[in-house]
């Protein structure tokens, strides 16, 4: 009885299916470079007495500006906080490490200066004031200036793609450092010392 041959299976690999597993291998590689770029550096050299250099990732961009509402109803701009050294937070309550670092922030703004010193700007991403409020009354946390981005308008502005973000722009409104994901009261101390304040 005589077979018939079955046709050898093609085991050539489609250039789609190349190209589908490509894309995402290289978008995870670019996230973990800029990951890895963002977080700080060891910072036992934060005079930069030996190297000269700074010990944390360097940016300088303008901060974009945008009005926001804050938790009381009033209009406030980013741009209104000229002048101050700001901490601009990117953040959710249902972000475990945002909810974690909440409590450094408001030591930190607590420690400052009430006329000159950094301020704490939070900007609550796609929630309501209510929800933000009871956050805030029930963890007790104060001292931060909080603002709503119910439509995620600053967070793209911004280039926000994970939570928590923190700007951190200088007194001429300048973006000088930022960092992915939870920030310390060191961390915060760490660049100020790096502005010279």
């Amino acid at each position: 009885m005589e077979t018939t041959p079955r046709p050898a299976k093609n085991s050539k690999v489609s250039p789609a299916l190349i190209v589908f597993l490509i894309f995402p291998l290289l978008g995870l590689i670019a996230a973990a470079i800029t990951a890895l770029s963002s977080s700080a550096a060891p910072l036992d050299n934060l005079s930069g007495a030996n190297s000269g250099q700074a010990t944390l990732p360097r940016m300088d961009w303008n901060a974009p500006n945008i009005t926001l509402t804050a938790l009381d109803g009033t209009a406030v701009e980013i741009s209104d906080f000229r002048g101050r050294v700001v901490f601009l937070n990117f953040w959710a309550t249902w972000c475990p490490p945002c909810v974690r670092e909440m409590p450094a922030f408001s030591q930190f703004a607590a420690e400052q200066d009430a006329e000159s010193g950094a301020l704490v700007v939070a900007i609550n991403v796609g929630e309501s004031a209510a929800i933000v409020d009871a956050f805030l009354t029930e963890t007790a946390i104060s001292g931060i200036t909080v603002l709503l981005d119910p439509l995620n308008a600053a967070r793209n502005l911004y280039g926000v793609i994970t939570m928590p973000t923190t700007y951190i722009i200088d007194s001429d409104g300048i973006v000088r450092f930022f960092k992915f994901g939870e920030m310390t009261l060191e961390d915060m101390y760490s660049y100020m010392a790096e502005l010279g304040g």
